[in-house]
């Protein structure tokens, strides 16, 4: 019998990062695979720009319209600039295309074992791409540009990430005065978020006050799912001139 040590189960920190692809149970059924294949295209592209091969991450998970993947923790920052890349890859991509493709994307850091098969870190990724706030705005902006020209992707990374490399401005191509604070609340997990929009005017992307009223409820609505008329957020939303 093998003897057990702390050394064996030694988790090491990492940067992992989520996609997910908005509003695919729209698309065509024919369209589905091709779709979900040039996002794939795209993120590798995406992940060569920051300097990262993809055929190097770690714990690579298929999540249905999307991947999560992890690196070591010193490409957190070039992990983070992904979306970037991303959002301009995407957003070429729609000005020629019959439907458009849009993606969430979320960043966050923790520890992983090597050869674990569930890892916290991730959990706590996956609530912050279903989180309420964040979908809710996605949503909105997906129905403000119906084409997918101004918005491509959108990120929400967790507070570390925020108070770690973004907020001490370590992330030129995600700057700490184009993001907005988001509070995730779920059954199983409650914490702050920071969401940015890379393809929008810093003055017309996000606001403290729409993200703020936004309750995180469990369930969630999907990427594709509208505000509640009821919701005081969508009276804060028309306040700033979006709705």
């Amino acid at each position: 019998m093998a003897l057990l040590s702390c050394a064996r189960y030694e988790a090491q920190s990492h940067a992992v990062f989520a996609v997910d692809m908005v509003g695919s149970s729209r698309v065509p059924d024919d369209l589905l695979d091709p779709m979900k294949s040039e996002l794939e295209q795209l993120l590798d592209h995406a992940l060569g720009s920051v300097g990262l091969d993809s055929g190097q991450a770690r714990h690579f998970r298929e999540t249905g319209d999307g991947v999560m993947v992890a690196y070591p923790e010193r490409h957190l920052a070039a992990l983070t600039e992904v979306v970037f890349y991303l959002d301009h890859l995407l957003r070429t991509r729609n000005r020629h295309a019959r439907f458009p493709i849009r993606a969430r994307v979320a960043v966050h850091v923790g520890p992983m074992h090597e050869n674990g098969r569930y890892h916290r870190t991730y959990i706590t990724l996956t609530r912050l791409l279903s989180a309420r706030a964040f979908c809710d705005v996605v949503a909105h902006w997906c129905r403000r540009d119906a084409t997918g020209e101004r918005f491509g992707a959108a990120l929400i990374m967790s507070e570390t990430v925020w108070s770690r490399i973004v907020e001490p401005c370590r992330v030129p191509l995600v700057p700490a005065a184009r993001c907005a604070r988001a509070t995730v609340a779920t059954e199983d997990f409650h914490g702050q978020a920071w969401l940015h929009f890379p393809g929008l005017e810093a003055d017309t992307a996000l606001t403290t006050c729409y993200l703020d009223s936004v309750p995180d409820r469990r369930g969630g609505t999907g990427a594709e799912g509208a505000v509640p008329q009821a919701d005081t957020a969508t009276s804060c939303v028309g306040w700033w001139g979006y709705a």
